[in-house]
């Protein structure tokens, strides 16, 4: 029963026909055969399917493996799905050298690039601060709090996607040797 994709009561749901849906109903559908418990994909092709069905569009997951392909062209990294929590259907994990860089964060109908900013950081920020977009950038680092001197930032990828990236690089620079801006 660990790390069961299905509940039970979702089985029953997968024995309906999908082809006597109506649109309705498959979208209703596609929500409802999302995991609903923490569920570790078993290879890159779920997770990308689980991806697929929480975004519910071509062009959200696209955007998606864009993104993740970006990082990975950005850094020497390595990428892990990760189950998903209470605020989240699914994460993509990077880390450099064993240490978290970022996440992908799945959520439905959207993902956001999830990191967090210590205090050097922050301070880095408040530099190139006038630099970025108040309403997409600024705007979601004023109104995350701050605990124990960090930030952590969650970003959507679909609007100003290199300017997340660049605050990215206030916690980790790209690699020179991958990577030119």
């Amino acid at each position: 029963m660990k790390n069961e994709r299905y509940t039970p009561e979702q089985k029953i749901l997968l024995k309906i026909d999908p082809k006597t849906y109506t649109e309705e109903e498959k979208e209703e559908m596609r929500i409802a055969l999302l995991p609903r418990k923490k569920y570790l994909p078993q290879s890159d092709e779920e997770g990308m399917e689980i991806v697929s069905l929480a975004l519910g569009s071509r062009e959200r997951t696209d955007l998606f493996r864009r993104c993740r392909d970006d990082i990975f062209a950005r850094y020497s990294c390595e990428g892990r799905w990760s189950a998903g929590d209470k605020s989240a259907v699914l994460y993509y994990r990077f880390s450099v050298r064993g240490k978290p860089l970022c996440a992908l964060r799945v959520r439905i109908d959207h993902f956001e690039l999830v990191f967090t900013l210590g205090k050097k950081e922050m301070e880095s920020f408040e530099q190139i601060r006038s630099t970025l977009p108040k309403q997409d950038i600024q705007y979601g680092y004023d109104v995350t709090g701050w605990d124990v001197d960090r930030k952590v930032l969650a970003y959507s990828m679909d609007r100003s996607y290199e300017d997340v990236f660049r605050v990215l690089a206030l916690r980790c620079p790209p690699d020179k040797t991958k990577f030119r801006e």
